[in-house]
């Protein structure tokens, strides 16, 4: 073999000995590479809007790199379903903690305020949020009691319902009633009332002149009666007595009339726009000891006949009367120029 071919021949199998050293340096170098930690945390299938309740078929468990998982990411089931996100969760999005409301809540309590409304939260106790009977979404009046003081001019005790059918936002930090209704029934500290603006202001004042009473309605009520105030005269004047026909609803058929027909409207108002009917003129007949009274036609002049007047052969009877006696101050001859000033016929005249 030439030498030239054996240098070639060398040259070669160097650089594959080279090469091969090199690939498994690298080999080695990959294999010694430790593997990064994970954790399952569930990840969003697809979008959630806001306030859909999260279910099992909506999320995914899958494993993420432990330095990378969001903090509050959920890794149980059981602490996911059934809540309602926050706010809009996209798909892929980890399922947070922040981003859901609490069990059994259905709406963020202060984002769930309308557009122009207000919390105004006072203090109660039992005499005051009817022993504990309150819940979220009951609706009640709110009575203010104030005593006599000369400082702020008031001159005498009195009781007056500020403010009618408001709604009762929460109780304590309840907000929702539970969906079995088998809340425990407690004596609230603190009752949030859903108020206008106005409303909210006339509230705090009352809060520093007096004290405040919660009168709870029935849901269904929603008229508003007369602001009624009692003072202690009031108070002391005759009683008031209760009503089965109003405790059991029952008066409610008297409020509620039949409306009128298009008749009965029109002959209404034919009737009203009648001219009243005139009274007939009176006469008293003396016929010896007997003092009768008849009664003509104002604008005939004729007697008024009873049926039983026709029946008779159409004689005019009359309805005794007491005869009076005459007095001394000349009253009965002032009332008998005036029964011959409305009597129908003149008797002064020649015709």
């Amino acid at each position: 073999m030439r030498p030239k071919s054996l240098l070639l021949l060398a040259l070669a199998l160097g650089c594959g000995l080279v090469a091969s050293i090199g690939i498994s340096q690298v080999m080695n170098g990959k294999s010694g590479t430790k593997t990064a930690e994970t954790v399952p945390i569930f990840i969003a299938l697809h979008n959630i809007n806001l306030g859909d309740p999260i279910e099992a078929s909506m999320v995914s468990l899958e494993e993420w790199p432990k330095d990378k998982v969001p903090r509050g990411a959920i890794s149980k089931l059981t602490d996911l379903e059934g809540r309602r996100p926050r706010t809009a969760i996209i798909e892929g999005e980890p399922m947070l903690e922040g981003k859901l409301l609490e069990p059994g809540q259905i709406a963020d309590p202060i984002r769930s305020i309308p557009a122009g409304m207000r919390l105004k939260t006072i203090a109660v106790d039992a005499e005051k949020s009817a022993a504990g009977l309150l819940g979220p979404g009951d609706r009640v009046d709110v009575q203010l009691f104030v005593r006599k003081d000369q400082k702020t001019g008031i001159e005498t005790a009195r009781s007056k319902t500020i403010l009618q059918n408001v709604r009762v936002f929460a109780v304590d930090q309840a907000v929702q009633r539970a969906p079995d209704g088998s809340e425990e029934r407690t004596i609230a500290k603190t009752v949030s009332l859903m108020l206008s603006p106005e409303q909210a202001s006339k509230l705090s004042l009352a809060e520093q002149i007096g004290e405040l009473s919660l009168i709870p309605r029935n849901p269904d009520d929603q008229g508003v009666g007369s602001w009624s105030e009692v003072t202690i005269e009031d108070l002391l004047a005759d009683g008031d007595a209760g009503s089965r026909e109003k405790e059991q609803g029952r008066d409610k058929a008297d409020d509620e009339a039949e409306p009128a027909s298009e008749g009965d409207g029109l002959l209404s108002a034919i009737r009203a726009a009648a001219p009243p009917a005139k009274e007939p003129w009176r006469m008293e007949i003396v016929e010896a000891q007997d003092v009768r009274e008849v009664l003509f036609d104002i604008e005939t002049g004729r007697p008024i006949r009873t049926a039983s007047e026709e029946s008779a052969g159409g004689r005019v009877t009359a309805t005794p009367a007491s005869y009076p006696t005459p007095s001394d101050d000349g009253s009965d001859a002032a009332a008998a120029d005036k029964l011959l000033d409305d009597f129908p016929i003149d008797l002064n005249s020649d015709k």
